[in-house]
């Protein structure tokens, strides 16, 4: 082949074409050789003070801070990544990260950062918020060094539906006829049934709201009417709606029902709670086996797996007892209520009530 011959034919027939080419070798030989060498001025802003920082085009910022004594770390942030060339710069704006912490799922975050709001830290942190979720201070808030603890606090609402007991009223009536601190049951209270549709919200997976949707009531509550003797306090708990109080009565609040351990849980069923036979005793003339003189509207006995002490609302009774008492007959699943009379006792006979254990 001839393509030498031919070749340098070309160049012999038209110089000037070669030597542009050389000129053109020789020009971007020497343009990329400024590139290196050829140097720019910008403005640096750091900490309230304007510096003047000198480089050369190629070099990157990072290189360029550091030649010129200028900050070039992790621990602030610049107005361009430190890896971009010197050349494509303006001006930069040096400022320092903002230290805290995050809590979030029951976990404290240290963070070091430069992000522009709340929003832009947490994604930063790889930490997701939905859309019900709670963040203090809101997202849009500026990262300064005046943000203080960031908090997220996880917000699930769930809707549910199925069959509640709804507690019973009370009435409460002074007659001057009973012995003080006596009471009788003249109608027995009964809890209703509805069929409930709640919104449930949690926060951080413990409830913090209830809202009822909808109730059809399927059974409705019998009011428990109580007559009691002169001077008298009634201990009643706090799921039951005392609606009228008249005479000298003293209503209180049962000191156990509002606690967590001791409240009838009605959304997880049953809880500290069962159907008894209960029976009736009255005075032997001895003290209570726990050592405390008998009290009818207060005194009951119960099996030896309950201790003394222990509270037990009985609804059928209107009332808070006291395990005070053991008995020979007072097996598991039987409670003994002391009476003031043997009348009383044989009127009550045996009936098969629900209670609850306050504690």
């Amino acid at each position: 082949m001839n393509t030498k011959k031919e070749t340098g034919n070309f160049f012999k027939k038209y110089p000037g074409v070669r030597i542009g080419i050389i000129a053109l070798i020789l020009l971007v030989v020497a343009g990329v050789s400024s590139a290196f060498t050829v140097e720019k001025e910008v403005q640096v802003s750091f900490k309230g003070q304007e510096y003047t920082a000198q480089g050369k085009l190629l070099e990157s910022l990072e290189e360029v801070l550091k030649a010129n004594d200028l900050p070039a770390s992790d621990e602030y942030k610049y107005s361009s990544p430190l890896t971009t060339l010197f050349k494509d710069i303006i001006d930069v704006k040096i400022e320092e990260k903002v230290s805290g912490t995050i809590i979030a799922d029951e976990k404290t975050v240290s963070f070091c950062s430069g992000a522009g709001n709340v929003g832009e830290l947490l994604k930063e942190n790889g930490i997701k918020i939905d859309e019900d979720d709670r963040v203090e201070p809101g997202v849009a808030t500026p990262v300064t060094d005046k943000l203080g603890v960031v908090k997220v606090t996880r917000v699930t609402v769930v809707e549910t539906a199925g069959i509640k007991s709804i507690p019973m009223t009370a009435s409460i009536t002074e007659n001057d006829k009973l012995e003080a601190g006596t009471r009788v049951v003249v109608q027995v209270g009964q809890n209703g049934k509805a069929n409930v549709k709640e919104r449930i919200r949690f926060e951080n997976d413990a409830e913090v709201s209830r809202e009822v949707l909808e109730s059809v009531e399927i059974t409705p509550i019998v009011e428990e009417i109580i007559e009691v003797g002169p001077s008298t306090t009634v201990v009643m708990p706090d799921d039951v709606q005392v609606k009228s109080v008249t005479g000298d009565v003293t209503v209180e609040s049962s000191p156990t029902s509002s606690s967590s351990s001791a409240k009838v849980d009605q959304d997880a069923g049953i809880k500290g709670a069962m159907t008894v036979s209960a029976t009736a005793y009255t005075a032997t003339g001895n003290n209570t086996a726990s050592g405390l003189t008998p009290q009818a509207g207060r005194t009951i006995a119960t099996w030896d797996g309950i201790p003394f002490g222990t509270q037990v609302y009985i609804p059928a009774l209107g009332g808070v007892y006291t395990v005070e008492d053991r008995g020979g007959a007072v097996g598991y699943g039987v409670i003994d209520i002391y009476m003031n009379s043997q009348e009383d006792c044989d009127a009550w006979g045996r009936q098969n009530l629900e209670v609850y254990f306050l504690d």
